[in-house]
């Protein structure tokens, strides 16, 4: 296993289409094999299949105009044909507000470059919201 530039910086450029409603990136970066699947942050927000992801993707990113994803410094890695990021990108809504979220992808080497295979966007929760009491996380 060895550290990515490339899927760092595909990394940060997916982050910057997604603050601007760039769907053309999305559309060239998911796989169009079976078994790709995309999760999000909402509890309905489960796609496999890249027509369902394509479609939903390119309707989300149209929505949420004004919203930008900022990028940090994931950690990037690859394996021969297999990569993954995950990083902690900043969602900037068009009030101001921001949000820490957490993005988690993987992507295999196909004929044309990197696609993604599995995508998961999330927002964190405290434990003490969802489970109601303080757990140890260090």
């Amino acid at each position: 296993m060895q550290e990515s530039a490339e899927l760092n910086d595909l990394y940060v450029r997916l982050c910057q289409a997604q603050s601007d409603g760039d769907y053309s990136l999305f559309e060239k970066c998911f796989s169009r094999k079976d078994g790709v699947i995309a999760i999000g942050t909402d509890p309905s927000e489960w796609w496999a299949g890249y027509d369902t992801i394509a479609k939903v993707f390119k309707a989300q990113l149209q929505e949420i105009g004004g919203t930008q994803v900022l990028a940090d410094t994931p950690l990037a890695y690859s394996d021969g044909s297999i990569g993954w990021v995950a990083g902690k990108p900043t969602i900037k809504l068009s009030d101001g507000a921001e949000l820490p979220a957490r993005l988690t992808a993987v992507f295999q080497k196909e004929t044309e470059g990197w696609k993604i295979v599995q995508w998961h966007f999330s927002l964190g929760i405290p434990n003490e919201d969802s489970v109601g009491e303080t757990l140890t996380t260090e």
